[in-house]
């Protein structure tokens, strides 16, 4: 654990800060045990371009938990919420046995539950925004790239 200090904080949420996840999607990541001493939340914000592709896999036991296997984080354990600031999102999830799909936007709070796999798609002309908090925090998150810098 982090030799920081827990105590309230808090923690400015910039387009400008975010680094890549691929080319059509970029991330900054917030409340981190490194930030706050904790490990119970890990949270931290998205923007996303139309037409963009993600998913993620909550899957205890997971056998390929901490990697980046079929293209996506596979974490373990962990539930997740998600704020919708901008954009529409259409998401895909399967686990326990089901899946199923349903569409969110601006203003919309999302759950996932430990145990499934999500893959979510930027439906709107607009781009996606969203605050997510997951807890645990993750032990292992998928690199992050610096953006390129701009032609100018």
């Amino acid at each position: 654990m982090s030799a920081v200090r827990t105590r309230p904080q808090v923690f400015p949420m910039s387009r400008a800060d975010a680094r890549l996840n691929n080319p059509t999607s970029r991330s900054v990541r917030l409340v981190t045990p490194g930030a706050t001493g904790q490990a119970r939340l890990y949270a931290g914000a998205f923007w996303s371009d139309s037409g963009a592709d993600a998913g993620w896999a909550f899957v205890p036991n997971d056998p390929d938990m901490n990697s980046m296997a079929g293209g996506i984080p596979h974490l373990g354990d962990h539930d997740e919420v998600y704020l919708c600031l901008a954009g529409r999102i259409l998401a895909d999830w399967e686990g326990n046995d089901e899946s199923g799909s349903f569409e969110f936007g601006a203003g919309d709070v999302v759950h996932w539950p430990a145990g499934f796999t999500i893959r979510n798609r930027v439906i709107s002309e607009e781009p996606a925004h969203v605050f997510w908090v997951m807890g645990p925090a993750p032990e292992w998150m998928m690199p992050l790239a610096d953006p390129e810098p701009a032609d100018g």
